[in-house]
């Protein structure tokens, strides 16, 4: 069984909450949460501390056959359905956002507060980022759009349950290591559920191609068309594609585009050129003022090797280019910073070689005169 399983069965039987309000105990299908006993545990004081109502113990008692529900062997193991265990609100918050953001029909505003049940959309053009306690963080592009299933705290375990639904569009995940084997965090779509314990990851949906792409940066995800069937393990620089027909076997990233020049345009703008990849379709170019790109103020996705963005001119920042094959995969991000790579695909950090045993840092020249200085563009009210 694949190491992700635990954190399926626990992600997929709580019913959706607000606050700390209790779940229904109504009768369910969903598989059990596997507990193991510690020493003074009985029925009657874990149904005190942790179920939605003191009687639902005799629901577990008659579940795992128990005679006497105030003996209990420690180190045994207790089915317990999840949806009597009782849960704590988690709050997420909007740490970065550009362009036309809707939260539940609202604007997006900084330090807004997101919770389980909400539904975050980006306009054409936009982007948001939403950041967890723990410092997990999910990201959407353009005319994307999720609702946020479940986001809450299993009182029993202190496992984190987080689960995002894409509905159109794509999102990138970067999820702090998990300590607690319990916890989880996945991305599900109408044909497949992407679960990890701490990694960076892209997930797309294409209604109309009728595919789910999901793309490992960093660590492994476990890829499933539901809850119920194995997961395909994706390392690293690997992605898949699902379809109604299931999710197919892991390929290979495409390397990112090589930066060519960084320059200053007509209109202050800043022109990107970048030397082309086989196998790539289509490249997508992202300016951002930090080096985790969290906060993206400008995006394309463009068949050219050139992209321009208008209007640029005095605070740093960083470019990351990718290229995207005819599968409709993207592949691993080349991060640069003053003509610098400074992410390379392997996560190691390119610094400038001055030994002269190495090939020398790309320079590039924004004020066409050949010298070489950061990327700058011009501080805006808009950017947020």
């Amino acid at each position: 069984m694949s190491r992700y399983r635990p954190m399926l069965a626990l992600a997929g039987a709580m019913a959706i909450l607000f606050g700390s309000t209790l779940a229904s105990a109504q009768p369910s299908n969903d598989p059990p949460l596997r507990y193991r006993v510690q020493p003074g545990d009985t029925l009657i004081s874990l149904s005190t501390k942790y179920l939605t109502r003191k009687d639902d113990y005799q629901a577990i008692q008659a579940l795992n056959r128990i005679a006497d529900p105030y003996r209990l062997p420690i180190g045994s193991t207790l089915l317990i359905p999840e949806r009597l265990l009782r849960t704590e609100l988690v709050l997420g918050e909007i740490t970065s956002f550009r362009g036309t953001v809707m939260v539940d029909g609202q604007a997006a505003k900084l330090k807004m507060q997101v919770r389980q049940g909400m539904q975050i959309e980006t306009a054409a053009d936009a982007f948001v980022t939403v950041q967890f306690p723990d410092g997990s963080a999910i990201s959407l592009p353009s005319q994307s759009r999720i609702r946020i299933d479940r986001l809450r705290r299993v009182l029993l375990t202190d496992a984190l349950d987080r689960n995002f639904r894409l509905l159109a569009g794509k999102t990138r995940s970067s999820v702090t290591p998990m300590a607690n084997p319990d916890s989880n965090f996945r991305v599900t779509t109408p044909l497949s559920v992407s679960a990890v314990r701490g990694t960076d990851f892209r997930v797309g949906f294409d209604e109309e191609a009728g595919q789910t792409q999901t793309e490992v940066v960093g660590g492994e995800v476990g890829v499933a068309p539901d809850e119920e069937r194995e997961e395909v393990e994706v390392t690293r620089g690997f992605g898949v594609i699902a379809t109604k027909d299931g999710v197919q076997p892991p390929v290979k990233l495409l390397s990112p585009p090589e930066l060519a020049s960084l320059a200053r345009g007509e209109g202050n703008a800043v022109v990107v050129a970048y030397k082309a990849v086989e196998g790539a379709k289509t490249y997508r170019v992202q300016l951002a003022t930090d080096l985790g790109f969290r906060n993206v103020i400008a995006d394309a996705t463009t068949e050219e090797l050139t992209t321009s963005f208008p209007g640029f001119g005095s605070t740093p920042f960083f470019v990351r280019l990718t290229s995207i094959a005819t599968s409709g995969l993207e592949g691993v991000p080349g991060t640069y910073a003053s003509g610098r790579r400074v992410d390379a695909p392997d996560g190691s950090s390119a610094q400038d070689d001055r030994s002269g045993t190495g090939s020398a840092p790309l320079q590039t020249s924004m004020n066409g005169d050949g010298r070489t200085i950061p990327a700058l563009i011009s501080t805006r009210p808009t950017l947020r």
